[in-house]
């Protein structure tokens, strides 16, 4: 079967037969409509597969690509010696728009995108973070659903906006990792605690005492506070009221799938982050899961990004003005969807997503395991992600805008740009919140080094700036131990719109910066991953060839070489700066942990 862009096709529903009645909880047996292929979930732990005299009998991953088909609040009718189970249809023959959701640490953005991933309206809806203690940070759930609906109302109130019954996936990205327990119904048991939250650093020892280099062998990723499982751990220790009430731990982006379908799920791509998956695999694993002290039965079923968790339930659909015949997929994490949306396929393609955090992330075709990378699954199968970044990198700028009352970053930019990066050089250390991968250090804090009553606010603009720029230079170094050496990196998020800091990019990384045509490509690669899956294109290739046809590209930033020479001695003297400060910054924590004074 061919998919056009436009992906136009009628399916018809088929009967899946279930022999005998008690493999119900282990197995379906599907029956394939003709010659084509068709693929779904019921909801059970695997599909099986079973031949059966004149009919062609197709296993399938709990997956789809958007064949079309959905197993749905399916009912077992014992009839003599088999058990019939009818499947629903999800007929795409008039539905060609996808609705991306990108659900990002301080708003949410939604846009709807026709069938050639042109986006049609887009709302963004902004919320607030708590702090209820030093080093954590939660938000209220509520917020996300009120965002929701706002943002789709938006969307919906828009005259170019098709009909609510033409949208034919919900596709959801999701800040990563956080934690969010819920009760048998999605009802969420606390405030969610967000990938920004340190609390949960006795877990992490704890965790590091049971299971050793066994954490690092199978997830392929280091043990953090910021990650899924210790924060789970922190719940069960401090919590446990919480804990045993809770029939699912979930992330972000798997919440909000729940409250639109009522179903269980984690996509692939949270695997690495969780610490509590074969990574490789990308299934849960018992040796880590025992390690952390944790309940296999509180952690959901795990999804391919692309596969169609369920449709909208009635009540979502009521509150939402959206048709019940929408499918929702199960997502990604928010950095790897605003990857693919760069188009970052091929090995070796290299991304800086420059927003509250920056975050650089590299593609390969194998996976590479090192302890200064987190690594995740692709949304586009058969390709990994290799992410470091600076977690405070992009919001220290705005928060220095914010300090000293200024609104207008264009013009705070422009102020930037006028210094002379070698007049007065001043250093500032951007690890103001802690830092995951690259230093996994959770004590560090934010440094000027340099400064003198006569500078300007240009001038510690441009440090801001140029601080930012050095975290991700040193990931860079680290990129030549996996063996990649990129020359161009693409670059989105909103520290992109700023050609100064673009140009500053380039000159301390010396390599030439792509600012990429659609600026947040986090809800474009979640378009893509709906729209494969609503069988729209037949695959992300072809999908990347025609986004790239239309170019686009905000322009190309090129090094100058001598700011280019200045940086590099300047990186050479914000690499000693941390070094030195590392032991302090531990003794800063601990001073600042001491009881109050009396």
């Amino acid at each position: 079967m061919e998919c056009t862009p436009a992906g136009a096709h009628q399916f018809q529903s088929p009967v899946v037969e279930v022999f005998p009645h008690h493999s119900v909880s282990r197995y379906a047996y599907l029956l394939s409509t003709g010659d084509h292929p068709v693929i779904f979930r019921t909801g059970v732990q695997s599909i099986g597969v079973e031949k059966t005299p004149g009919h062609t009998n197709l296993a399938g991953e709990i997956s789809g690509f958007g064949r079309g088909i959905l197993v749905k609040n399916c009912h077992a009718m014992s009839m003599i010696c088999h058990t019939l189970i009818f499947v629903q249809s999800i007929n795409f023959q008039y539905m060609k728009y996808i609705l991306s959701i990108d659900l990002g640490t301080t708003s949410m953005k939604a846009v709807l995108f026709d069938g050639n991933l042109s986006s049609v309206a887009r709302a963004k809806v902004d919320y607030s973070t708590d702090y209820p203690a030093s080093g954590w940070a939660e938000q209220d759930v509520n917020q996300w659903w009120d965002a929701l609906k706002a943002a789709v109302g938006i969307l919906l109130n828009n005259s170019s906006s098709p009909d609510p019954a033409e949208i034919a996936i919900i596709a959801i990205d999701g800040m990563t990792p956080t934690v969010v327990p819920v009760d048998r119904d999605g009802n969420a048991l606390r405030k969610a605690i967000i990938w920004m939250d340190r609390r949960s650093e006795a877990e992490c020892r704890v965790i590091d005492d049971a299971l050793g280099e066994d954490l690092f062998n199978i997830s392929g990723n280091h043990n953090d506070p910021s990650n899924f499982s210790p924060k789970m751990r922190w719940v069960k220790e401090n919590e446990p009221d919480i804990y045993h009430r809770a029939e699912k731990f979930l992330f972000a982006n798997a919440y909000l799938v729940h409250r639109l379908t009522g179903e269980f799920s984690m996509d692939e791509t949270q695997c690495g982050l969780s610490q509590l998956c074969d990574t490789l695999k990308g299934d849960w694993n018992d040796t880590l899961i025992q390690g952390s002290g944790l309940d296999r039965a509180k952690l959901p079923p795990i999804y391919k990004s692309t596969d169609i968790v369920g449709r909208i339930s009635r009540t979502a659909a009521d509150q939402l003005g959206l048709s019940t015949q929408t499918g929702v997929i199960a997502g990604a994490m928010d950095n790897v969807a605003a990857g693919l949306g760069a188009g970052i396929l091929g090995d070796g393609d290299l991304y800086i997503s420059a927003g509250t955090a920056t975050n650089v992330s590299l593609c390969t075709v194998e996976p590479r395991f090192h302890k200064s990378f987190h690594i995740y699954h692709h949304i586009v199968p058969g390709r990994w992600i290799h992410t470091a970044g600076v977690d405070y990198g992009g919001a220290g700028y705005k928060w220095f805008a914010k300090l000293i009352g200024e609104n207008d970053y264009a013009s705070l930019d422009n102020r930037a740009d006028v210094v002379n990066p070698g007049d007065r050089p001043l250093i500032f250390l951007p690890y103001m919140v802690g830092q995951r991968a690259p230093l996994w250090n959770s004590h560090t804090r934010g440094v000027l080094f340099g400064m003198d009553p006569s500078m300007s606010d240009g001038e510690l603009a441009r440090a801001f700036m140029e601080g930012n720029a050095y975290g991700i230079r040193r990931i860079l170094e680290l990129t030549r131990e996996l063996g990649i050496f990129p020359s161009e990196g693409k670059l989105t998020g909103g520290c992109s719109e700023s050609r100064v800091y673009s140009q500053i990019f380039a000159d301390v990384l010396g390599v030439d910066i792509l600012r990429v045509g659609e600026m947040d490509t986090a809800p474009l690669g979640m378009a893509m991953a709906g729209a494969r899956a609503a069988g729209f294109f037949d695959d992300f290739e072809s999908i990347t060839e025609m986004l790239s046809a239309r170019g686009g590209s905000r322009g190309i930033h090129t090094p100058e070489e001598n700011k280019s020479e200045f940086y590099n001695t300047g990186y050479k003297l914000f690499d000693t700066l941390y070094r030195q400060l590392e032991p302090a910054f531990q003794e800063l924590s601990a001073l600042s942990s001491q009881e109050e004074l009396k």
